[in-house]
């Protein structure tokens, strides 16, 4: 029996194999309709500088964008007398190839400069780190 499906990491030369995370969730819950608890395994995305989270514990989630913000549940020894340790987020990046046209069409106009040219998210006027 499986226990975990995990996510293909961030890494050059896998987009191919990657899903969104919007994606994931979607076949979370479809496998957790139709397999015992026992025999449900879990959809884990492994978040740089976090580690395993199942694909419903992300903090924030941008669909159009396809960034997803997660948090820390520990401290590692390193951490131990950082105050924000558990409430600094880290982000997770689908592929573009799974984003709307809007969001695609986002990251193309970031790749050529364009948000060095004031250019923000349709209707937000705020770039990703801001939303």
């Amino acid at each position: 029996m499986p226990y975990y499906f995990y996510m293909c990491d961030m890494i050059p030369g896998s987009e191919h194999w990657r899903m969104s995370l919007a994606q994931a969730q979607t076949l979370q819950h479809q496998i957790m309709g139709y397999l015992p608890g026992f025999a449900t395994p879990r959809i884990v995305c492994d978040v740089p500088y976090v580690g395993k989270r199942w694909v419903h514990q992300v903090s924030r989630y941008d669909t159009e964008l396809g960034i997803s913000y997660w948090t820390k549940n520990y401290r590692t020894a390193v951490e131990a007398d950082d105050q924000l340790a558990l409430r600094r987020e880290y982000a997770y990046y689908d592929p573009i190839h799974t984003l709307p046209a809007a969001g695609q069409r986002w990251w193309l106009d970031r790749a050529h400069g364009s948000e060095a040219a004031g250019l923000t998210p349709a209707g937000t006027g705020l770039t990703p780190a801001a939303r």
